[in-house]
């Protein structure tokens, strides 16, 4: 509820004694132990006041000033710390109990259990499993103790991502969340179990997002070393560490916090080394990154230029190497220059997460699934199959279907919903008419189990048929609970076949 509508309730229960809000927050925040804190931050949200920004009196980017005519800040960032919540999961039985999912014991069916060859969570990938052997450093100095060597240790995940918080979305405001993954995978996702760092207030997309960070990472310093604790459950205290080993969103935001160009750019991926080119003839700036540019003017008349990359061996970024690049581009004497080697590296600078234990560049910031696949790929195919993708025809070849076939499969979506039980989800919407109603869910639903069915026989030629079936196919693999190396390989495999195919 609003503020005024709090205020109201003494007048609508007047027997009921209802206390102040002051008085309510100041006693919630004594019970719970947390307390936010209030950090000075631009009034356009282009950074926040700490770390270099500290004494600045006016915003670096957009020239704001910092205080009122009172002497007072315009805005605040409200940061609520997790330290102490932590703290706290440790004093509940309950929670305390369910944090046991990642480091519980061979003793405990309901924890987490290593299968070598088998991978159901991200405890069992390379990267945590790498850092069980690898001994913590803070600050250059090298602990004697390892990542995650307690089984109480705290592996964490970080996420954000833009949203309008109002129907005409002319501002965004970003979320940052915190995700436990010692608690079982059915409910960490559970906001109710996420842990809300704050929100940045907007309205405008921040240009230094690195500074409202700044907060988590004097806490993830101070956690890496370990706060004093006390575990309900052995009725003993214990010096409890947290680690962030994984940050996830869509792929402006994780640039954002990589501090990357972005996937526009000249070296737009995170994970390779791989080039961008520009549409010939065209003043856009956008980038597409085709294995095969042999063809390409650029490529053609430059004779030190790689011609086709190869999907099996493309050219991997490493940790040392992007944190080396960033160092060089903040090393620039002008902004000019480092404009032209960031472009040139497709990194701005050295991110601040770089200095937290148990992040890996770029291994700690893997794809988010849901905005690469259902929010961008099938989207795409569709706008190629229907004649609508960045005003492209389909050259020689024949893949875009009839518009009133597209306006049957729409309309027979939407009728489908008639004969398909509700646990399958919402009423998928016609995919035609009515893209609004379209979310994620919907282009999953439909392309796992309806595509294959109203695509089959609709295509001038069969090997567009094929070719969409091949990806079901491999979609269905990635979305299991668990896979086996076999299926990584069937994935890499596929996926590299599919490319090739695709570009053909």
């Amino acid at each position: 509820m609003t503020l005024k509508t709090f205020e109201m309730l003494p007048f609508a229960y007047p027997a009921e004694n209802i206390p102040s809000w002051k008085s309510t927050s100041a006693r919630a925040k004594f019970l719970s132990g947390v307390e936010p804190v209030l950090y000075d931050c631009c009034v356009n949200s282009c950074c926040c006041y700490v770390g270099p920004h500290t004494s600045r009196e006016e915003c670096p980017y957009c020239h704001e000033p910092r205080y009122n005519s009172e002497k007072r800040p315009r805005k605040k960032f409200t940061y609520i710390p997790i330290i102490p919540r932590l703290v706290g999961f440790f004093k509940n039985a309950d929670l305390a109990e369910k944090m046991q999912y990642r480091g519980g014991g061979a003793d405990n069916r309901d924890s987490h259990h290593h299968v070598p060859g088998t991978i159901k969570d991200l405890f069992d990938g390379a990267h945590y499993r790498t850092l069980l052997q690898t001994l913590v450093t803070v600050d250059d100095k090298e602990q004697c103790y390892r990542f995650f060597s307690d089984p109480r240790d705290v592996a964490l995940g970080l996420s954000t991502d833009g949203f309008a918080p109002f129907r005409r979305r002319k501002t965004t405001a970003w979320p940052l969340l915190l995700f436990n993954f010692n608690l079982p995978p059915e409910i960490r996702i559970l906001l109710d179990y996420s842990l809300c760092l704050g929100v940045i207030p907007g309205p405008k997309k921040p240009k230094d997002f690195d500074s409202f960070l700044y907060p988590l990472v004097e806490e993830l310093l101070t956690l890496a070393l370990g706060v004093r604790a006390y575990d309900v459950r052995r009725s003993e205290l214990f010096r409890l560490r947290a680690y962030l080993i994984l940050a996830f969103g869509d792929i402006p935001a994780i640039s954002m916090v990589m501090c990357m160009t972005g996937h526009n750019g000249f070296r737009p991926c995170r994970m390779c080394n791989i080039q961008g080119l520009r549409i010939p003839d065209v003043r856009a700036t956008t980038h597409y990154i085709p294995l095969d540019r042999s063809r390409h003017p650029d490529v053609r008349n430059a004779t030190s230029a790689v011609k086709v990359y190869d999907p099996e061996n493309f050219p991997l970024r490493t940790h040392d190497e992007i944190l080396q690049q960033g160092r060089e581009v903040d090393s620039c004497e002008t902004n000019t220059a480092a404009k032209r080697l960031s472009t040139k590296y497709g990194i701005k600078g050295v991110p601040v997460l770089s200095y937290v234990p148990g992040i890996s560049f770029p291994l700690s910031f893997p794809y988010d699934f849901m905005h690469l696949i259902w929010e961008n790929l099938i989207k795409n195919l569709i706008l190629l199959w229907t004649g609508e993708f960045k005003d492209l025809d389909e050259g020689t070849g024949s893949y875009q279907l009839d518009s009133k076939v597209w306006e049957a499969i729409g309309a027979a979506t939407a009728t489908s919903g008639s004969t398909i039980p509700y646990v399958f989800g919402a009423r998928p919407p016609n995919v035609a008419g009515d893209k609004s109603a379209c979310t994620a869910d919907t282009w999953s639903f439909w392309t796992l189990y309806l595509g294959p069915i109203f695509l089959r026989r609709k295509f001038n030629n069969q090997k567009y048929f094929d070719h969409f079936v091949d990806l079901v196919k491999l979609l269905n693999i990635c979305l299991q609970f668990e896979y086996s190396e076999d299926d990584v390989e069937k994935v890499r495999v596929g996926f590299i076949a599919w490319v090739r195919k695709y570009e053909e």
